[in-house]
């Protein structure tokens, strides 16, 4: 019942664009808090097409923004290949819950790029740009610029020479 509560709050929140950027995301917010997400203040926008899976936890800090297509996976079935390969028996219950379930933390005021993909366990730091198309998987710095696959530091947002609009 909470898949299509939350699928049915998506659709309305698509629709609620056109008119008012306010009430899209409360609903988009109010969407993923039905799936398991945790909101630590307001994100500043989240798009309709990124994919947010929350089943291994996930908590989003304020005035984030989640652009299109991006992907944040707290989840991660590849261990089994292993054990398949290995033909060993996989672990059942705590264990296998332990490998494949990992949280993701994404501090305040981060912006995700179009395409990114965010990976289990992990963290990233407040005042983040995580470039387009990067893949993150670790932990990010407070106030890195990050890009590429894997993702890579090359900047700082405290940066003086990045001149800003005023």
């Amino acid at each position: 019942m909470k898949r299509l509560l939350f699928y049915l709050l998506r659709f309305v929140s698509f629709i609620s664009r056109a008119f008012s950027h306010r009430l899209y995301n409360k609903l988009i917010v109010k969407a993923n808090k039905l799936i398991g997400v945790e909101f630590n203040g307001l994100p500043e926008y989240i798009d309709y097409s990124a994919h947010i899976d929350a089943s291994g936890g996930l908590s989003i800090g304020d005035g984030c923004v989640i652009s299109v297509n991006v992907i944040i996976l707290t989840h991660d079935w590849s261990f089994l290949c292993r054990y398949k390969a290995q033909k060993i028996t996989p672990p059942n219950g705590h264990l296998f819950d332990k490998q494949a379930f990992n949280n993701v933390l994404v501090g305040d005021g981060t912006f995700i790029g179009a395409g990114a993909i965010v990976l289990p366990g992990s963290h990233i730091g407040k005042y983040c740009i995580i470039g387009a198309g990067a893949v993150v998987k670790g932990t990010i710095e407070d106030y890195a610029i990050v890009v590429g696959n894997p993702a890579r530091k090359i900047g700082d947002t405290r940066d003086p020479k990045y001149k800003l609009l005023e």
